[in-house]
């Protein structure tokens, strides 16, 4: 899972969350579920944080692991399993819920960026033509 340092990009930064997600158009909810790791971070997400945040080197603050405690919490939950105990089904059910729900968010992510791009197509499409009707009306109208 891709996890972003978001809390230490604020704190340098000085921004809160709500501000973040001013910036960057994504919902306050969905920053703080990045930046808790509770769900992976999609890249148009961090590349998005580096732009609008002004974050050069974005890659420093992406990682494998969301905390550094959590290494150790799973080296427990490693030890704990070697004993060959099967997980609950609820627990199984949960993590199967938490990684479709992280697969849902990543595609309507990725959707959302296209229809950005779509849009930034399409106003740039919107500007070109408004200066071709404004040459073509100055060699008319004259």
């Amino acid at each position: 899972m891709r996890v972003l340092d978001l809390q230490r990009i604020r704190s340098e930064k000085n921004f809160s969350q709500v501000k973040v997600a001013e910036l960057t158009g994504y919902p306050q909810g969905f920053v703080s579920v990045i930046e808790r790791g509770k769900a992976s971070a999609p890249q148009a997400f961090i590349d998005k944080v580096a732009l609008v945040l002004g974050v050069e080197n974005i890659e420093d603050y992406v990682s494998e692991v969301a905390n550094p405690n959590l290494k150790k919490k799973m080296a427990k939950r490693a030890e704990k399993t070697e004993e060959k105990q099967p997980a609950p089904a609820d627990e199984v059910g949960k993590a199967s819920a938490v990684s479709q729900e992280q697969s849902i968010v990543s595609d309507f992510l990725e959707l959302l960026k296209k229809k950005e791009e779509k849009i930034e197509s399409l106003e740039a499409e919107i500007e070109e033509l408004k200066q071709e009707l404004a040459v073509y009306r100055q060699t008319t109208c004259k």
